[in-house]
């Protein structure tokens, strides 16, 4: 099966791009036909050229200074305002003179044209004021990088001027250009957001089979151009793209579904009633049940269609992981994750009990554990694990009240069902070896 690709505009953000590109590359999905806007057209001429080496090395090594040729200030880091507003007025926008070396490097229009992979683009014309959508044989011969720069002139940039024309972004047109493949009677896409403004227009309905990549944890701004968060965007794309096809589950944790861990499995009937007889400890019972109908909501948020005791299992595990601050950025077998989680558990509970060693001390320890000693901010994953601290008490007596939130509420059934299959395991294996 061939697979079309739709690439979002974005700026900055478009390295997000590259990290799914790698994942598709991995699984051998087959691409026949590209079509990007703004950024998205760049990333897109280099699918078409197969330059994944050299697209990747430009966005780990890509800044502003190098990019617009403005110095940063020393003591903070931040571009020198004067030059930058200079460099503005004097060229009508930031000059894109170095964008379109570097693009130069990584596309080769000979390539382009050759290439079995169909590409189109988009941009907007200010002379005419209308859309403008390109294939690449309607680009004009030695005009693919001019175009390109056309549809990628975001806010900011130089207007880019061929033959008379003025262009801007394409994204002021669509952003995400899923409907120009519908139109063509493409069946198969993949579009990819970087989750930036930009106009979106509505899916046409169609027989079209449509996966939608994108995650609202893409870092840094359309103008940000910074090889570290590039880095990190490449990351998260790569992980979302094969979250896309089966390989990781979870809602904001990539969590493979394949591992053999003996606690790490569906919920069984048994243990099903058990943490509902926990719940059920309430005497009220309508608060029972707005209390169950919570954890349900809650647990179905986090799966992906319709709730068994295997996605409950998995939903429960990422919210608990998510309470405790566990990194999200990195593939998980069930196993890694619960072990990090238990590791986290162990040291809410160790500070639980340096709070309950230190009660003359009481204010001395929250101020110090909360307020960071070298800026005066709130330190959130503190406060997480302060408070964690009272409703995860004990294995035995779980503290669940009407005051309890549904995420944390499940935090705590979770580790509750974690220690108890653990305990279980032992008595077994004890069994076995006698």
């Amino acid at each position: 099966m061939k697979y079309q690709l739709v690439l979002a505009g974005g700026g900055a953000r478009g390295s997000y791009q590259i990290g799914v590109w790698k994942a598709l590359r991995e699984l051998n999905i087959e691409i026949d036909m590209v079509i990007g806007t703004s950024v998205g057209s760049i990333n897109g001429a280099a699918v078409v050229c197969d330059a994944f080496d050299q697209a990747e090395q430009l966005w780990q090594t890509l800044d502003m200074p190098t990019l617009f040729n403005i110095t940063y200030n020393k003591e903070d880091g931040e571009p020198n305002t004067s030059e930058y507003l200079e460099s503005i007025l004097k060229n009508k926008g930031l000059d894109t003179t170095t964008l379109r070396e570097y693009l130069n490097k990584v596309i080769d229009e000979d390539v382009l044209r050759a290439s079995e992979i169909d590409y189109a683009l988009v941009t907007f014309s200010l002379t005419q004021m209308k859309p403008v959508i390109l294939f690449k044989k309607d680009i004009p011969k030695g005009k693919v990088v001019d175009f390109i720069l056309a549809s990628s002139a975001v806010p900011g940039f130089k207007k880019q001027e061929i033959d008379g024309d003025l262009y801007i972004d394409g994204g002021i047109y669509d952003n995400m250009p899923i409907n120009v493949l519908i139109d063509h009677g493409y069946k198969n896409i993949i579009a990819v957001s970087n989750s930036a403004i930009g106009m979106y227009r509505k899916v046409k309905e169609s027989d079209a089979k449509i996966i939608i990549i994108e995650n609202e944890r893409t870092e840094g701004g359309i103008l940000e151009f910074d090889p570290e968060i590039a880095k990190r965007n490449m990351q998260l794309g790569y992980l979302d793209g094969l979250k896309a096809f089966g390989k990781y589950i979870g809602k904001c944790y990539y969590i493979s579904d394949n591992a053999k861990n003996k606690y790490a499995m569906a919920l069984t009937e048994r243990e099903i009633e058990m943490l509902y007889l926990n719940i059920k400890k309430n005497k009220n019972n309508i608060m029972n049940n707005v209390v169950q109908f919570s954890i349900l909501k809650t647990l179905r948020n986090h799966s992906c269609g319709t709730l068994d005791a295997k996605k409950a299992f998995f939903a429960a595990m990422e919210i608990t992981a998510d309470i405790f601050g566990i990194e999200k950025t990195r593939a998980y077998t069930p196993e890694q994750l619960i072990t990090k989680i238990l590791i986290a558990y162990r040291s809410v509970q160790s500070e639980k009990k340096e709070l309950e060693k230190s009660k003359k001390n009481i204010f001395k320890f929250i101020w110090r554990k909360i307020w960071d000693k070298n800026k005066v901010r709130i330190n959130k994953k503190a406060i997480q694990k302060l408070f964690l601290g009272q409703v995860l008490i004990d294995r035995d007596k779980l503290s669940i009240n009407s005051n309890t939130t549904a995420e944390y509420l499940i935090s705590n059934l979770f580790i509750y069902l974690i220690l108890w299959r653990r305990k279980r395991l032992k008595i077994q294996r004890g069994v076995e070896n006698e």
